[in-house]
């Protein structure tokens, strides 16, 4: 009897070893070919993204009695609409001010060579020791040489992001097909966890659920109403470029603290081009737009739904930067709100 028990318990943890070893295979395949996996998941991921976010959308509509698949379509269509409204109406311009933009390279890099030039010859025949002068020359340079690498690689970057978003035709299928058969995919999710966890990993699922969706539709909104009111500004106060650089404000003010910053460069750059007085109305402009952002609409809209200190938002801003790039800025909050909710589970279950 002992030794049939023991013989149990080694099953065990041999199946145990091999079920490790097999998800430690797999993550090293992963990790091995993951530019060709990226290819490949891109879509799929993307599409779970958009169901995602449309899903609560569905709902609403399926409380109001329409059947699913009803649902659904509305949801669908109301999207598909804003999609062809924007690419009848905004994007044609965007890529008109992105083509101008790439012409006008040249000349903007001109003109910063020639304030440089301007700007060099008044220190050298100012009265300051050589030693500053020195100093002076050694930072100016620097700057220029980081203006002019920004300027010649935001159109290219802006240009490539959009190509790559030609080759997501079939995000639109899948997306349908997530948010019809969401229940499917769901009841598929459950059977795999076991039996014994299914509960509280469902509990888990919901608390992130609650957390990360807030904050996502949260910054979507927002970020939204960032790139309006910014566009709707610096039309006003004739900045160039004006509907690429409200959308780059957009996108970017979804990075916290840094995010703004990054965002409100190129507009004092493009501005400072045409006159320094134009320059301070737009930095102006943008300090006006953070703060309604920061002061009024942040806090209805997110509140404190993620919870984590800033010194953490911090350091998973540093950390998925440098892993992800852009991509990791833009994520490391919500998957920093994630791991801490897994960790509390994790804690809360183990104690």
């Amino acid at each position: 009897m002992i030794n049939h028990i023991n013989n149990i318990n080694n099953k065990k943890v041999l199946y145990k070893l091999i079920k490790y070893l097999i998800i430690f295979i797999i993550l090293l395949l992963a990790y091995k070919y993951r530019a060709f996996l990226s290819n490949i998941l891109n879509p799929f991921l993307i599409s779970a993204l958009l169901a995602y976010l449309l899903n609560p959308i569905v709902h609403f509509f399926q409380k109001k009695g329409l059947k699913r698949l009803n649902s659904v379509i509305l949801v669908y269509t109301i999207f598909l609409s804003l999609v062809i409204f924007f690419g009848l109406f905004i994007i044609p311009k965007l890529f008109k001010d992105i083509s101008v933009l790439v012409e006008s390279i040249p000349i903007y890099a001109q003109q910063f060579k020639n304030l440089y030039k301007k700007f060099q010859d008044g220190y050298i025949n100012s009265d300051l020791p050589q030693g500053l002068k020195d100093i002076i020359d050694d930072n100016m340079l620097l700057v220029q040489n980081m203006i002019l690498s920004f300027l010649q690689n935001a159109a290219d970057s802006i240009i490539n992001f959009f190509s790559k978003a030609f080759n997501f035709i079939i995000v639109p299928v899948l997306t349908f097909y997530m948010l019809k058969d969401s229940e499917y995919f769901k009841n598929q999710l459950i059977l795999i966890l076991p039996k014994s966890k299914r509960n509280k990993v469902l509990q888990l699922f919901k608390d992130i659920d609650n957390v990360f969706g807030k904050y996502i539709r949260g910054q979507i909104f927002i970020s939204s109403v960032v790139g309006v009111l910014t566009t709707i500004a610096l039309v006003l106060i004739r900045v160039k470029y004006s509907l690429t650089l409200g959308i780059f404000a957009s996108i970017s003010n979804i990075i916290p603290y840094f995010g703004p910053i990054i965002g409100m460069i190129p507009t004092i750059i493009f501005a400072f081009l045409d006159s320094p007085t134009k320059a301070l109305y737009a930095a102006g402009a943008y300090l006006l737009v953070q703060q309604i952002e920061s002061g009024i609409i942040t806090p209805k809209v997110i509140g404190e739904s993620v919870g984590i200190h800033p010194i953490y938002v911090i350091m998973a801003l540093l950390i998925g930067g440098k892993i992800f790039g852009v991509t990791g800025l833009i994520i490391a909050v919500p998957v920093a709100a994630v791991i801490k909710l897994c960790m509390r589970h994790f804690l809360k279950n183990i104690i």
